[in-house]
């Protein structure tokens, strides 16, 4: 009788595992859901300095995100494009604990 070893438990979600293609550690965003709810993007740059707190892959993916902070508020940047030059955008700015739920809602494609 064989006898299967379960698969190590990561603590990730399944989106957030790196790709078994090369080493990726940034998550990647799973398909939106049907019932996902769209985030008003605006092409301005309402924060001159800000910090990065996590981010989405861009090496494997033509879009990815950012979760910033920056005045106190919490924002998403949208980036797209040439890696190098990309073209930004950004979300409407939160509280650090609304913009993390709002983090978390585009992590598992509830918005997009």
């Amino acid at each position: 009788m064989t006898t299967q070893t379960p698969a190590p438990d990561t603590g990730q979600n399944p989106s957030q595992v790196p790709d078994p293609d090369g080493p990726c550690l940034a998550p990647h965003l799973p398909p939106l859901m049907d019932e996902a709810k769209p985030l008003l993007w605006h092409g301005s740059q309402r924060f001159a300095r800000f910090r990065v707190l996590a981010w989405t892959c861009s090496e494997h993916r033509e879009t990815w995100y950012e979760l910033c902070s920056g005045g106190g508020m919490a924002f998403i940047r949208r980036m797209s494009g040439d890696p190098v030059k990309p073209e930004v955008s950004q979300s409407h700015a939160w509280t650090m604990t609304e913009a993390r739920q709002v983090w978390a809602a585009l992590l598992s494609g509830q918005v997009r």
